[in-house]
């Protein structure tokens, strides 16, 4: 009972919530203080938990067969044996239940939101993920609708910056996460689409992408008006982050954002830095 709950666990793929992080970026922006606020996102956050993990489950249960034989992904439960097919639908069917009873305690755009976000991730499941270029804005457009999120679950008017900034920013992670596994020293263990690319074109969306969000962030911080000065000193740390992961998209650590941002100490601490120039001039 012990290994089944473990293996449940696992196949949830819990260290991946981290990314749904992201629905906290625009109430942070945005002053959010009371704790009947938090309280909303937390527990919006724990529905995109849900809903991510859902798509992962689907994920892993369409891609077994092909996980067998991957150095890191055989070790995934499904893969790897630990747990079989039919306990991960009937594990889809009862997270899919307990969203669905969920959907009545938040408003309807965030529902919207989540069931997008469920279908972008389902049809990048069995389509768009073979298909160069488009699988770049589909895992984009996962980013991009957690931020949104943030904001539409407390009612939040979203800046068209915001947009820029967050859209351009999710693109340039994901096309530094491609780079990084085409560099990858066997092409073999990495996904199929990845061979479809060729590093001049996987530069050019870096360079395009980290320049438009650079300039988008630079534009924002200086139109704000109250405590303008934290707001322009937090360009430093943000535009250093940029060139500093675009720096470790050249070796293989980019190809996971999360191990990327928490295993480098000096992005980490510029990540810390701009939240604590942005909680100044914000709060």
């Amino acid at each position: 009972m012990g290994k089944l709950i473990s293996n449940t666990f696992l196949a949830l793929r819990p260290k991946q919530w981290a990314k749904n992080a992201l629905l906290f970026v625009a109430p942070f922006a945005a002053g959010v203080q009371t704790i009947t606020d938090f309280l909303k996102l937390a527990f919006a956050f724990a529905l995109f938990s849900i809903a991510s993990s859902i798509g992962y489950v689907i994920n892993d249960l369409n891609d077994v067969e092909v996980d067998r034989f991957h150095p890191k992904k055989a070790s995934r439960p499904f893969a790897a044996g630990n747990l079989s097919k039919g306990f991960g639908y009937f594990l889809v069917c009862v997270l899919c239940a307990v969203l669905l009873m969920s959907f009545s305690l938040v408003n309807e755009i965030f529902v919207m939101i989540i069931l997008l976000y469920m279908t972008n991730t389902f049809l990048y499941t069995k389509y768009t993920k073979s298909i160069p270029v488009i699988e770049l804005f589909a895992v984009s457009l996962g980013f991009i609708l957690r931020l949104v999120a943030g904001a539409v679950i407390l009612d939040l008017t979203i800046s068209e910056w915001f947009l820029i900034v967050g859209g351009f920013g999710a693109l340039f992670v994901v096309s530094a996460k491609r780079l990084a596994e085409l560099k990858s020293a066997n092409l073999r263990v990495v996904r199929k689409v990845v061979s479809e690319y060729s590093q001049d074109f996987l530069n050019s969306c870096i360079s395009t992408s980290i320049s438009v969000s650079a300039i988008a962030y630079c534009l924002w911080a200086f139109s704000q008006e109250a405590n303008p000065l934290w707001f322009e000193l937090s360009i430093f740390p943000f535009v250093l982050g940029l060139f500093r992961y675009r720096w470790l998209s050249e070796s293989s650590m980019a190809e996971a954002p999360e191990d990327a941002i928490l295993g480098d100490k000096i992005l980490l601490k510029l990540a810390i830095t701009l939240i604590g120039l942005l909680s100044i001039g914000i709060y």
